[in-house]
């Protein structure tokens, strides 16, 4: 009880820090979710996850949901056709398992349109467009290359980075529920680990939730997420919605 207390008092600081901001301005944060794809409940977990934020975050956010594709890995998402898509949006919150889309000029525009709006990014969106030819914009974007992950297990997740707000709450490690560790084939960019898991496959340490900052912008990551069962994690969506706030610290 007495941990429980303490995870929810250290939110609140880190979450009270940005609605004084967001105050000023008399305006949610505006964040379109983009879902849907292959291989996972995306029609759940949209509920959970948004529903676990706006606990979280109440009125201060703003759901905008693009959900299509659903059960088809080789969807384009209509939204990131459309010229200027990432424009009146403060965040874009992916949640996607489009593995089979290798239109390269698509997954260039989707990395490119995304200058200046931060970007938080879940599970298979990290998988979603690596098979474009070439993925670089897709992978210098999300900070990393990973094209493969080891079989779903259990496993035990370590926090690497108490000092950065993202984990403020988080425990210093945690028994995931059965999951998918992603190899992460190389850094693509101005990484920060945050988490990682050991992959038995492997036989070495991977990042499960990382950061990556640019000039023009941030983006904040996690491999964590292919079953139901942890987006009921409170560890998890704090984790998410602490991710949020982080990602538009700087607008």
């Amino acid at each position: 009880m007495i941990e429980r207390l303490q995870l929810l008092c250290l939110f609140s600081i880190f979450f009270l820090m940005f609605t004084s901001c967001t105050a000023e301005n008399d305006s949610p944060i505006r964040a379109l979710y983009l879902t849907g794809g292959g291989w996972h409940d995306y029609e759940t977990q949209e509920t959970l996850l948004t529903e676990g934020i706006s606990e979280r975050l109440g009125d201060t956010i703003d759901w905008t949901i693009v959900h299509e594709g659903e059960g088809e890995p080789d969807h384009m998402l209509s939204v990131v056709q459309q010229e200027n898509w990432t424009e009146g949006y403060d965040v874009v919150v992916h949640n996607t398992g489009f593995g089979r889309v290798n239109d390269t000029d698509f997954v260039a525009k989707l990395a490119e349109s995304h200058r200046g709006t931060p970007a938080v990014l879940i599970h298979a969106t990290i998988h979603s467009y690596r098979y474009a030819e070439p993925a670089d914009p897709w992978f210098d974007f999300t900070g990393v290359k990973s094209m493969y992950h080891e079989d779903q297990r259990e496993f035990e997740v370590e926090m690497i980075a108490p000092e950065h707000p993202i984990m403020a709450g988080i425990p210093e490690y945690w028994q995931n529920p059965p999951d998918e560790v992603y190899v992460i084939e190389e850094d693509r960019g101005n990484i920060m680990p945050l988490a990682r898991a050991f992959g038995v496959e492997t036989d070495e340490y991977q990042p499960v939730v990382w950061t990556h900052e640019t000039e023009e912008n941030r983006v904040f990551a996690t491999t964590l997420g292919h079953n139901n069962a942890m987006f009921e994690k409170d560890y998890f969506l704090d984790m998410i919605a602490n991710g949020i706030l982080w990602s538009i610290e700087t607008q």
